[in-house]
């Protein structure tokens, strides 16, 4: 008789850019995982709002790619299960059907805490749950949902979360081997946007503000509203992460946040997109003159998360050495320096892409066969 290896059933939630090209990845490495893993990884459903395909559909991989092929012509999930022949059921039925046949990763590639609660019940049901999305993890610590996935978030635990911070690079990979093996981490000093890495970027070479966000909006790096990056919520979402990472009981309205939208310009003054963009060169002095003022000092203004194990996290502009790790950035990368009981003199440096859905699906995939090939093997 041939030898079946052992199946993992993974349910996708979200397949716009990162969840396509994550179900796009496991097509391409399933006959290399069976032959080199004895793995079997499959897609048992997809899910978005308006909820999940049945748990005993065949999800062939063309009918896959169409439903991938759908949603980034920008059909709604509905619409692009309707068009390959399927219907969307609740997604806690469908999850609780999934459990039931076997090993299940919940993966929770779409956007906002609306899939926190699924997120939650797959661990109760002792599935493995993978994250880029990364307002379940910042929701308040006294959230049941929220102190559901923290509470598997350590060592051994079914809750995996590298791509909500970095993307694809290993940054809570390593503060887990740094934190397992009994090293002390005094401070994270992290440059986690690649929008706002741009926009500082650009700033040291004597580009205005306005003209850098300008810019970085041709390049598609900001939302269409950039005031959503400028406000630095997404970056204290990431700080927050770490902080709780390490242990640390904060919460997110803990954070001092140094938005870079004063609040005349703001959506709640009542100041739309393109008022804001008309106005932005308001703000360009005040940033040229701190860059000038901290290239006096062979320094660069970055925008920065602080972490450390003493209270909650900051985060705002900061003048890092020219030299250090932060201060070498180049446009959109991201950069983390670790300072550790270890790593003391000569910090421990992570740096790369930020963002990217190729690289951020390879990291929540290679969290995935983490659990696939550990925990839920065991």
């Amino acid at each position: 008789m041939r030898h079946r290896p052992p199946k993992v059933t993974v349910l996708v939630i979200g397949i716009g850019t990162v969840g396509g090209t994550l179900i796009e990845q496991i097509l391409a490495g399933r006959e290399r995982w069976k032959s080199q893993l004895d793995l079997d990884i499959a897609v048992g459903s997809v899910a978005g709002p308006s909820g999940a395909t049945a748990p005993d559909a065949e999800l062939t991989d063309s009918t896959l790619h169409a439903l991938v092929s759908g949603r980034r012509a920008g059909s709604p999930i509905a619409m692009a299960a309707r068009d390959a022949g399927l219907d969307l059921h609740p997604i806690e039925r469908v999850i609780n059907a999934l459990a039931d046949a076997g090993p299940l990763v919940v993966i929770d590639a779409a956007a906002g805490d609306q899939t926190a609660d699924a997120d939650a019940l797959a661990l109760h049901r002792g599935a493995g749950v993978v994250l880029s999305n990364k307002a379940p993890m910042a929701l308040p610590s006294d959230h049941p949902a929220g102190r559901a996935l923290w509470s598997e978030a350590g060592i051994g635990g079914r809750l995996k979360y590298e791509a909500t911070c970095g993307a694809g690079l290993p940054v809570f990979s390593t503060l887990r081997s740094l934190l397992d093996t009994g090293d002390e981490v005094r401070e994270i000093q992290g440059a986690v946007s690649g929008t706002l890495g741009a926009i500082f970027a650009d700033l040291a070479t004597g580009t205005t503000f306005s003209a850098a966000v300008r810019s970085a909006m041709e390049n598609g790096f900001t939302e269409p509203d950039p005031r959503d990056d400028l406000s630095g919520l997404d970056v204290a979402r990431k700080a927050l992460i770490l902080a709780r990472t390490l242990g640390v009981s904060t919460d997110l309205a803990d954070i001092r946040v140094e938005g870079l939208v004063p609040q005349n310009l703001s959506s709640s003054s009542g100041v739309d997109v393109r008022g804001f963009l008309e106005r932005m060169d308001e703000l360009d002095q005040d940033l040229a003159t701190r860059v000038r003022d901290a290239s006096r000092e062979s320094r660069s203004l970055r925008y920065v998360a602080t972490v450390t194990p003493a209270g909650p996290p900051r985060v705002g502009i900061d003048a890092v050495p020219v030299a250090s790790a932060l201060g070498g950035l180049r446009g959109p990368e991201n950069a983390f320096s670790i300072r550790t009981a270890r790593y003391d003199t000569f910090p421990l440096s992570i740096s790369g892409p930020g963002a990217g859905s190729a690289v951020t699906a390879a990291g929540m995939l290679a969290d995935v066969l983490s659990l696939a090939t550990g925990t839920l093997a065991s």
